[in-house]
């Protein structure tokens, strides 16, 4: 008796055939998440309906698997094990699990202190920047 369980959701796949960048993919998904999250009540959303907005905004621009075009959420898939892996991955965004229902928070608090996201993406989000004493030099 053979007992293998493989939870596909977290498997990420390791196929390289994209015709965008790690980099590239990382800085669409914080634009366009970014923008959702912003543009609902409270910044918050169900997961699903996330997904849905992500793929429809994202639906202009050219993401390619072995030359077929693919949803962006696949591209989340493939690359990180699912959106939520993606998110996890930074501090900017939180989720909170009500019952049946993940709603993703965008984390204001975090906007500011987060290096690990291309910060022109995050200049587009708020007006003011909080710079620490170390980031610049006095003249």
């Amino acid at each position: 008796m053979n007992i293998l369980n493989v939870i596909q959701s977290k498997m990420v796949h390791k196929n390289n055939k994209w015709n965008i960048s790690d980099k590239r993919g990382e800085e669409i998904s914080h634009k366009y998440i970014i923008d959702i999250l912003k543009d609902s009540k409270n910044n918050t959303i169900p997961l699903s309906e996330l997904v849905s907005l992500l793929n429809h905004k994202t639906k202009h621009i050219k993401i390619t698997n072995h030359n077929k075009n693919k949803p962006l959420s696949l591209y989340l898939q493939c690359k990180y094990g699912g959106i939520i892996n993606f998110l996890d991955k930074f501090t900017i965004y939180g989720q909170i699990k009500e019952i049946d229902i993940i709603y993703v928070k965008l984390m204001d608090s975090e906007i500011t202190y987060n290096k690990s996201i291309d910060q022109n993406i995050l200049y587009e989000y708020k007006d003011w920047i909080l710079i620490d004493e170390e980031e610049f030099i006095l003249v």
